[in-house]
């Protein structure tokens, strides 16, 4: 698993905004890296470019498929902490619900 910030480890330089989770929505809607307390969002560029909302820098919440244009979602449920984070930043826009293992392979390339 790769680390999550691995630009900011690599040059020591921040790639992305710090924000608050209740804020967290105004950076998914402009597909906008940013960190919160337990939420984060990056774009992958392998295999697929990918705008990826993390829970705990971890857990995939959303996905944006650049190519296609659609946001898929982690429907399956982990916690009520990861629950209220996923209310605090779903993107506005419709999105397929997927299972936890099917956004993992968007992610990998599968």
């Amino acid at each position: 698993m790769q680390p999550a910030w691995p630009f900011e480890k690599t040059t020591g330089v921040r790639d992305y905004m710090k924000t608050t989770n209740a804020k967290a929505r105004n950076f998914v809607e402009s597909l906008k890296p940013f960190k919160a307390s337990n939420l984060s969002a990056r774009i992958e560029e392998k295999p697929v470019r990918l705008y990826v909302v993390y829970s705990y820098d971890w857990y995939p919440l959303f996905a944006y498929h650049y190519e296609s244009n659609k946001w898929f979602e982690n429907g399956d449920r982990y916690s009520v902490s990861t629950s209220r984070q996923k209310s605090q930043c779903r993107p506005l826009s419709e999105t397929l619900v997927v299972s936890h293992e099917q956004i993992k392979d968007l992610i990998q390339g599968r």
